[in-house]
């Protein structure tokens, strides 16, 4: 329990550091956002100067979209790959009980057989008892008819 715990820990550490890699990822997108906001407002006052550059701010603009989406693509890749070893490690706690679970039946059919081969001697004892007590019970009779007569 102590493993897990620590285990969950290193993933609630994970999770912050990651959640703090977003906020400031966030922040730069929001930053990068406000100076291509600012880019298009100055591009309209300067568009009749330069056609040439407007074709590199289209450039840009989509190399920031891609950017953008690899980021998120990322984030949501790394939080995939967080729940998927979550998944991972309740697999294989689950997959040990069941081992442990496993090896507790296989020592209770083995005391289970050996209760039951211990039950047919004794029965076999008390059949021996019964044919010896019957035998006993006989001869008993036979001496005691003997001497009555």
């Amino acid at each position: 329990v102590n493993e897990i715990i620590k285990h969950r820990e290193a993933e609630l550490d994970l999770l912050r550091q990651t959640a703090l890699k977003a906020t400031q990822m966030q922040s730069r997108l929001d930053m990068n956002l406000f100076e291509f906001e600012q880019m298009q407002n100055n591009l309209g006052d300067k568009q009749q100067e330069a056609v040439g550059t407007n074709e590199r701010l289209e450039s840009l603009e989509k190399e920031l979209y891609n950017s953008i989406k690899m980021e998120r693509n990322y984030l949501n890749m790394l939080d995939e790959k967080t729940s998927l070893q979550a998944n991972l490690l309740d697999t294989t706690n689950e997959l040990e009980e069941a081992a442990a679970l496993y090896k507790k039946v296989l020592e209770l059919r083995r005391e289970l057989t050996k209760t039951k081969s211990e039950l047919e001697i004794a029965k076999l004892e008390v059949l021996n008892l019964t044919a010896s007590y019957d035998e006993a019970v006989a001869l008993n009779t036979l001496l005691l008819s003997k001497r009555s007569l």
